[in-house]
């Protein structure tokens, strides 16, 4: 119990990660304080850590309050991170920690391998119907941001949700919809945090999506994440340039307006030189041509046939796979008490990294790039309509 003692945290405190499940327009609430972005961070550690370091039901809330503040505590309890238990605090969202990792490589990455099996006897089928793609990449660089991307951390969430295997949404007081994840940060739980191939950075809206996927190894020099950073309003010196450009084009943060000029510049192939100049500083256009993979609506049948494929493949046996984890994993978050399929939810972004990691290694998808600093992954160009 904390009662009003006064403690030492530095010796035992814990850092940790914040991963967001977002249901919500990550612009335009940007400066919303409900916004779990605006109040997640290192001040938040030190809270958590206390509550990682105790047997759960046993950390008590008044204590905490008195210890850290009853705003904070409160805020946390808002936003979905932390639930009243009686009079004990505990976690209430998926959280991950160091003496967890073992438990989950033994329990999720093991299965990988058999799924990719399966998939692999569907590959000629599956670089078949990719094979209608024709934008000038391989089949392979396609199926790395259809298979990898559109599929696993994309269509095949509503797939599982549909089946009871997960959740996708939590609606919480403030009106935003989103899923949080909390992960220590410790060299046990790295490669399942940032290490695999489970992250989409998307800048989208109705028109298209500017889209990166690859593992959360860095801080990835795309635009999801400059719209990201620029909310902080501490933008790093190498995203300075692109800031000069965006301001110059649209006098600041303006995501519809860049988007929309991407759209043109697809549709037509002509923009503002200046725009030009933004997309080659990000990696999208290079000589004055759009050096990365179109996703034009065109293609949108053959993809949903690759996302058929791979439901007919894999569903059920994922989705009995998920339900058996969540239901019987020993982990800190189950203990807490969690939401089961909210737990599901990140056990599945596990898992499909690994299956990814797969496809990887047996060449059924182009590798991602190594960027030093950032991390692991390819850029795309997805046009919704």
């Amino acid at each position: 119990m904390f009662g009003h003692m006064k403690r030492d945290w530095g010796s035992s405190m814990r850092e940790f990660e914040y991963f967001l499940f977002e249901n919500f327009d990550a612009d335009k609430e940007s400066h919303n304080p409900y916004n779990p972005r605006r109040f997640l961070g290192k001040e938040t550690d030190v809270v958590l850590s206390a509550i990682a370091r105790q047997p759960v039901n046993t950390c008590d809330y008044k204590g905490c309050c008195d210890q850290f503040g009853a705003d904070m505590i409160q805020k946390l309890i808002e936003g979905g991170i932390l639930r009243r238990s009686g009079t004990a605090l505990v976690f209430d969202c998926p959280v991950f920690l160091r003496e967890d990792a073992v438990v989950l490589k033994s329990g999720v990455a093991a299965k990988a391998a058999g799924l990719a099996d399966l998939l692999e006897r569907k590959i000629m089928e599956i670089r078949a119907c990719c094979a209608q793609i024709q934008n000038g990449f391989s089949v392979e660089r396609n199926l790395y941001h259809i298979l990898c991307g559109m599929v696993f951390d994309g269509s095949f969430f509503g797939y599982l949700c549909d089946k009871g295997a997960l959740a996708v949404s939590r609606q919480h007081s403030s009106g935003l919809d989103y899923l949080s994840v909390l992960y220590e940060k410790c060299d046990e739980l790295q490669t399942l945090s940032d290490g695999l191939l489970c992250s989409y950075n998307r800048l989208v809206n109705d028109q298209c999506s500017l889209q990166s996927f690859g593992d959360a190894n860095g801080d990835r020099f795309d635009f999801y994440r400059f719209f990201r950073l620029m909310e902080r309003e501490k933008l790093p010196d190498r995203f300075q340039k692109a800031w000069m450009l965006l301001y110059e084009n649209y006098g600041g943060a303006d995501k519809d307006a860049l988007l929309a000029d991407v759209a043109r510049l697809i549709r037509t192939g002509q923009c503002e030189a200046s725009v030009e100049k933004l997309l080659e500083l990000f990696g999208y256009m290079q000589s004055g041509t759009v050096c990365v993979p179109v996703y034009l609506p065109e293609h949108r049948k053959y993809i949903t046939e690759i996302e058929a494929i791979v439901e007919n493949c894999l569903g059920e046996m994922l989705s009995k796979a998920l339900i058996d984890l969540a239901g019987s994993i020993e982990i800190t978050a189950v203990r807490h008490g969690v939401n089961r399929l909210e737990i599901a939810n990140e056990l599945y972004h596990i898992l499909f990294g690994f299956v990814n990691e797969e496809l990887v290694s047996r060449k059924m998808v182009a590798a991602p790039r190594q960027f030093p600093g950032e991390g692991r992954y390819l850029k795309c160009v997805e046009m919704r309509q």
